[in-house]
């Protein structure tokens, strides 16, 4: 279900903040979609929901407030700072300034003053300044004023926040004072360009978090120290599964043979799942021209992030995205009601120009794997494909998490803010509808008689809005709803799981588009021969196989599902009489099936077994004469444990284990 809040009535004219006296742990206050501070006076009588400090969106404005706090220690510190921006993050915020390089012991400096200052509980003030009054507020700082003179229309007002002598330019909201911020922490510093360009300024980054109390600081930084040691670059180097050459292939990962067949095995049951649920594979190429990419909107939505280029004088770009090709394979005969739906499939690569100092292993590399699929549908399919979607991410989920805990977040289109959306407008001079994106367009003017007056039509949205909650409820499933972040062209839930360490991590995706099948005028033939409108529906299942990747491999600290780890099993001989014997064991299990191998180094056994372990087999067997007489095996687990047994036991509970995919 969707998740449901209690609401407060206030009064117009009335402070949120005593509207909700009384009520312990509120920093802020919600009206529909608007966030309040407790300071703000109510326009009008409505109901709000109070904002909880420990509530996701109370978190999310006390890091804020902790970007505010440390740029205000930098300039206490070094008065010819000059700050950019401090947006709040998944798991703290940071701060850009224009400034010289920040070494570990100034970084020490700073925090000490944070915490001085947030030991104060010094009073964090609203004020609203007109667009003239904030270009004097911030004229000795080229990146405020910049913002203000993109952000702010002529005759228009923003608001500041000031904190003692500090002063930042933002819409909020932000804690009533310091005293929150007193469990705060940097925790590290890099490099940033002004505005995500190489050819403009060199900022310091500098990244902190901030929580409600030092316990859940404390418990964070632990939890912090526990995945960098799981770190997915570090383990994936140890196992041999991939690399990365910043000089040849800077951000492209390259699989060794251990990190295929993790790819491989991921593919084979993936292909297994889209079989029984009618998903046909299907192959695209890699480029195409670059017409493609204007006709499905990516041009207008990527283009700054796309591979693009020139030959014999066409433009072409490397796919971002696969869907303009299944789109291309579907619309090559008409299909009648009767025959949909049809369902494509493909482990689609596809390429981003991601900044440089945003690359970051296979978390965010440059070229990735989805596990794509999309299905061209009538209307009334659509909620019944998505109910099979999510059995399918609910099945696989199983498999790849040893106890998987999903989080499904329905993400839909602001209707207050939708330029960044493909929308229908509606001519109010001939009636044309025509879809378009007000922030690729510019000023949007009718394609017909080239008026202005457009008027935004949410009809499509709200009919895909409606579906996808439909699927969600039908299939018992808790939701939440975030407006504004939908994709360009639709409404889509967006699923993530949690890893052993308690981290949120992003994996699969349904989302629903009316647009782009418009755009490229695909339709069927109804029961009564009229051509109808064609419905798709997006999803990835994994998300990507790069992604799902690293949160595995972090997640189980590189002891993977023995149906996907690339050494199921390493047998060890004790001694040249015991190799034999190995040798054998080995040919039986190879031909089940079972990546099997056979050590037969010099080492001592104690070493040997030291230097398998960063191979993280899944089994490592140990024989000797003892177990040359018995028919035995010693049986060493991932978690060390040990246990003898005759071979054919064992060659049956791998067997088995690999062939229902268990987790452990």
């Amino acid at each position: 279900m969707e998740e449901k809040r209690t609401r407060f009535s206030v009064k117009k004219g009335e402070k949120f903040g005593d509207a909700l006296s009384g009520h312990d742990g509120v920093i802020a206050a919600k009206v529909g979609q608007t966030l309040h501070d407790l300071s703000d006076v109510s326009a009008e009588d409505s109901n709000c929901t109070p904002i909880l400090l420990n509530s996701e969106e109370g978190i999310m404005i006390l890091r804020h407030s902790g970007a505010h706090l440390l740029a205000q220690s930098v300039l206490q510190l070094f008065p010819k700072a000059l700050p950019n921006a401090g947006p709040p993050t998944e798991d703290g915020f940071y701060y850009d300034i224009f400034m010289d390089p920040v070494s570990s012991e100034t970084l020490t400096q700073i925090e000490k003053r944070m915490h001085d200052i947030a030991s104060k509980k010094i009073p964090i003030v609203k004020k609203m300044l007109n667009k003239e009054e904030l270009l004097r507020k911030f004229g000795g700082n080229k990146f405020k004023s910049e913002r203000i003179a993109e952000k702010i229309p002529d005759g228009g007002k923003s608001t500041v926040y000031e904190q003692a002598e500090f002063t930042d330019f933002c819409t909020g909201p932000h804690v009533p004072h310091t005293g929150y911020l007193m469990a705060s922490k940097l925790l590290s510093v890099s490099s940033a360009y002004y505005k995500g360009d190489e050819n403009l300024e060199k900022m310091v980054r500098i990244y902190g978090t901030v929580f409600p109390t030092r316990k859940e600081l404390d418990e964070f930084l632990e939890l912090r120290e526990e995945a960098a040691k799981r770190d997915h670059r570090k383990l994936g180097q140890e196992m041999d599964l991939y690399l990365f050459n910043s000089e040849l292939a800077p951000g492209f990962p390259l699989y060794t043979p251990n990190g295929t067949i993790i790819r491989n095995e991921l593919m084979k049951y993936m292909r297994e799942l889209n079989s029984s649920r009618g998903w046909e594979e299907v192959t695209t190429p890699h480029v195409f021209k670059d017409e493609i990419w204007r006709k499905s909107g990516h041009f207008a939505k990527y283009k700054p992030n796309m591979f693009v280029f020139d030959l014999n004088g066409d433009g072409y770009g490397i796919k971002p995205m696969n869907c303009p090709g299944h789109i291309t394979i579907f619309d090559r005969k008409v299909y009648s009601y009767r025959d949909l739906p049809v369902r494509y499939s493909e482990f689609g690569t596809v390429y981003r120009y991601e900044k440089s100092g945003e690359v970051g292993g296979l978390t965010r590399p440059r070229m990735f794997t989805i596990d794509d699929g999309h299905a061209f549908l009538r209307l009334d399919q659509v909620v019944e494909e998505i109910l099979s979607i999510l059995e399918m991410v609910k099945e696989s989920s199983s498999k790849l998490f040893e106890e998987p805990e999903l989080a499904f977040n329905l993400s839909l289109i602001d209707k207050q803010n939708p330029d960044n959306f493909l929308i229908s407008y509606k001519c109010a001079n001939c009636g044309t509808v025509t879809e378009m994106r007000k922030a690729a367009e510019g000023e949007i003017k009718c394609p017909s008689c080239s008026s202005e007056r457009l008027s935004p039509d949410f009809t499509k949205w709200d009919d895909a809005s409606n579906s996808l909650r439909e699927a969600l409820k039908r299939a018992g499933l808790s939701y939440r709803e975030f407006p504004g972040d939908a994709a360009f062209y639709g409404p889509k839930i967006d699923i993530k799981a949690r890893d052993a360490i308690r981290r949120e991590w992003q994996i699969s995706t349904i989302q629903v588009d009316f647009f782009m099948p418009a755009n490229f005028g695909l339709y069927y033939v109804s029961a009564d021969g009229k051509k109808e409108p064609i419905i798709m529906l997006h999803r990835a299942v994994y998300g990507s196989f790069e992604r799902i990747m690293a949160i595995m491999i972090e997640g189980s600290a590189g002891k993977l599902p023995t149906w996907l780890s690339p050494h199921q099993v390493i047998i060890v001989p004790v001694n040249d009489s015991s190799s034999g014997y190995a040798e054998k064991i080995n040919a039986d299990l190879l031909s089940h099936g079972i990546r099997s191998s056979v050590d037969n180094s010099n080492d001592t056994v104690s070493k040997k077994i030291r230097t398998l372990h960063s191979l993280r087999p899944s089994y490592i067997l140990v024989v000797g004469q003892k177990e040359v007489d018995e028919g035995s095996v010693t049986v060493r687990r991932k978690d060390n444990s040990q246990e003898k047994m005759p071979f054919k036991d064992f060659a049956k509970m791998v067997n088995d284990e690999i062939r229902e995919r268990r987790f452990s």
